[in-house]
């Protein structure tokens, strides 16, 4: 007999049976323990591979492999981490976009308070600054001065410990912020573990600090997106950013192309540094970028000099600048000379004049968008402004004429706000002669009529059959990014709308070409064109359809997720908020907008209508397209190429895998080029950026 001594009691078992079993547990709890010991490493390996391609992509701005490879690791870490739920840690790549939606955002006190910088906008200043300092500390001579681009963003602080992002926030008022920690786990730029490095060791605890911007070019396709979508539009760069950390849902911004410029530390333990260029050095080495055109500088003279040539320079980066800031170097220095109680002594920021033009105010106009949302418009005398004629400006919305009290009549400044929107810096006053009129806030809907609502800063209209906000969706309907109809532009359809032919845009599909004929300029073959591109328009794939519906939130993007994800329009009909999201890239406001939009019996109406015409209502993906040889490279399609449209050609790019932008940077592969290619082309010949004519990108996919 065998005895097993068991919470004190004894109890027997035969040997045999009692020794086999003990036996087949210890191994079977072995090969566990093996396992599961192969898969956590291979899960960190991956781990590694993906940190390791962050930096070189993020930080290095050299990126080793192609999107493709590394979405492929990804998928792999993802797809480990889901069958091995207790191995997902925090820092995990796969972490960025799993918090939950926050109802409000809570406070952050700042351990080393973040203070403001004092502003120049001169040489001379720029050299009493320098003076100031020596008649400070008396026994220096000449000091040697970082200077750095003074990037138009937020700032934010990030608290790192044993290397691993804990909490991230906004500046506030320098002495208390908001946490906004899991929108910072969203952004790409920010690693969530430090890359090991063997010259610097990892303090544990660091604080870093930097700027959280939007790029130009990510900038004008978000709002060209809001635009479509019915929703107001970001007053510039910077706006965009703020408002984006600001969002309750983190799954919405990682949605936005959010960036970062790391340029300091703020508080640390056990490390020493004795320069700012040292500091800038480690916090590339610990993963997070560095503004590349940073320089040391042995003397004001020099300073001043670096500060003035990037006046002009500035129009070509990819993101917005507004000055320099000026730093002294040594990190002694900077102990030695203190602060003030609003800014260091040992910082400037020497800031440009914007551009800007005067103009009068012609009249103010409302437009309304597609979701009703009803946006002012200052109607200007044309004016010239860096490099562009504008006529108009947008107001953004009705609260802000009150607050800059804007009146017919007004003469006023106009500025490029991020050198790109048009907009109203400030009202001449006194230039006013009395005839101005002020700009009542519209209580109805200058289309139809009905009573307006007021949601936060905006004014909407509900009602389903207003005619303007039916002309918007049937425009958005029929564009390139949708089903892509051509000679369906705005004119014509202002004209079917207006002269009751279509109410809707699944009416598009019951045209005749005798509905055409009488329109203004409009003969019978262009009619006979237009229907048969409407015809055409019928076998678009799916993403092209359920990102044409104007579904709240979705753009083009989001079109093709749901497209791969459900594959036919009645199975997205019927999908929950539970299952939408639960899909990577929607999340929940997201998920509760498309069930909303479904459930509507107007909608219901309409998609019917569309399935009668024979619209194409399910997805034709040729995944095998994914592996091409352009997999992962990244596009910028300039000037006009015979024998395609430009939605032919992102078509045939993103078929092949490969992705289209909108502006050439270091990270762009090919520049396709054709007639009058305009400045694209020239950039791209400064990067050394591979440029295609049209036999050159046929070549290229046609191998």
């Amino acid at each position: 007999m065998y005895y097993l001594k068991n919470n004190g009691r004894l109890e027997a078992y035969v040997a045999y049976f009692g020794i086999s079993a003990q036996i087949s547990v210890f191994f079977r709890l072995k090969t566990r323990i093996s396992v599961n010991k192969n898969v956590n490493e291979k899960i960190e390996n991956l781990r590694a591979k993906i940190r390791y391609h962050d930096g070189k992509y993020y930080v290095d701005n050299t990126p080793e492999i192609a999107d493709y490879e590394y979405d492929q690791i990804m998928i792999e870490l993802r797809s480990l981490e889901s069958s091995y739920p207790q191995f997902i840690t925090p820092d995990s790549p796969t972490q960025r976009v799993g918090g939950e939606p926050v109802s409000e955002f809570t406070s952050f006190e700042h351990r080393v308070p973040m203070l403001s910088i004092e502003n120049t906008y001169s040489n001379e200043e720029l050299i009493e600054f320098d003076n100031r300092i020596k008649r400070m500390l008396k026994d220096v001579d000449d000091i040697e001065y970082v200077i750095e681009h003074k990037i138009d963003g937020v700032a934010i602080t990030l608290w790192y410990e044993d290397g691993v992002f804990t909490r991230g926030a906004t500046r506030g008022n320098g002495i208390r912020g908001d946490d906004v920690t899991t929108n910072l786990r969203t952004v790409k730029d920010i690693p969530l573990r430090f890359l090991e490095t063997d010259h610097i060791r990892i303090p544990p605890v660091i604080e870093i600090r930097g700027e959280i911007y939007l790029p130009n070019g990510d900038f004008q396709i978000l709002n060209h997106g809001r635009e479509e979508a019915g929703e107001a539009q970001f007053a510039n760069p910077r706006n965009a950013a703020a408002g984006s950390l600001k969002l309750l849902d983190p799954q919405t911004t990682a949605k936005r192309p959010l960036r970062l410029f790391a340029y300091s530390f703020g508080y640390y333990e056990d490390c020493k540094f004795t320069n700012h260029i040292d500091c800038l050095e480690a916090i590339e080495k610990f993963g997070l970028p560095v503004n590349p055109h940073y320089k040391l500088c042995k003397n004001i003279d020099e300073a001043v000099s670096y500060c003035n040539s990037w006046e002009t320079k500035k129009s070509d980066l990819d993101y917005q600048v507004d000055g320099m800031v000026i730093k002294v170097n040594s990190l002694e220095l900077h102990d030695r000379l203190g602060s003030t109680s609003k800014a260091p002594r040992w910082v400037m920021s020497y800031k440009y004049h914007p551009e800007e033009a005067t103009t009068t105010i012609k009249d103010i106009t409302v437009q309304v968008g597609k979701t009703g949302t009803l946006t002012p418009v200052a109607e200007l005398n044309p004016v010239p402004l860096s490099g562009t004629t504008v006529s108009r400006a947008s107001l953004h919305n009705f609260d802000e004429i009150e607050r800059k009290d804007i009146r017919v009549g007004d003469y006023v400044v106009v500025q490029k706000a991020g050198e790109i929107i048009p907009q109203v810096v400030k009202v001449l006053t006194e230039k006013r002669t009395g005839n101005e009129k002020q700009f009542g806030v519209p209580e109805r809907c200058p289309a139809c009529k009905s009573e307006v609502t007021k949601e936060e800063v905006y004014l909407k209209c509900y009602n389903p059959l207003c005619t303007a906000q039916a002309k918007r969706r049937i425009i958005y309907f029929a564009s390139r990014n949708a089903m892509d109809i051509e000679g369906l532009g705005p004119a014509m359809i202002e004209q079917l709308v207006d002269k009751n032919v279509i109410k809707d845009y699944a009416d598009i599909y019951s045209l005749k070409i005798d509905d055409l004929i009488p329109l203004e300029r409009v003969g019978e073959k262009s009619a006979q064109n237009l229907i048969d591109a409407i015809e055409e328009s019928k076998g678009r794939d799916l993403h092209c359809l359920i990102c044409a519906l104007g579904i709240q939130n979705i753009g083009a993007h989001a079109a093709e997720v749901l497209s791969k994800n459900f594959g036919t329009l009645g199975k997205l009909m019927d999908a929950s908020v539970e299952e939408l999201d639960e899909i990577f890239e929607i999340g929940e406001i997201t998920a509760k907008s498309i069930v909303d939009f479904f459930s509507n019996s107007h909608t219901k109406d309409v998609i019917n209508k569309l399935k009668a015409a024979g619209v194409n209502v399910n997805a034709t993906h040729n995944e095998a397209n994914s592996i091409s040889d352009i997999a992962g490279k990244s596009f910028v399609i300039t000037g006009t190429l015979n024998g395609y449209t430009r939605k032919e050609i992102e078509d045939i790019i993103k078929g092949l895998g490969g992705k289209v932008s909108s502006a050439v940077s270091g990270k762009t592969d090919f520049l396709i080029a054709g007639e009058s290619p305009g400045s694209k082309h020239e950039k791209a010949e400064k990067l050394g950026t591979t440029i295609l004519n049209k036999d050159g990108f046929e070549n290229l996919i046609n191998p």
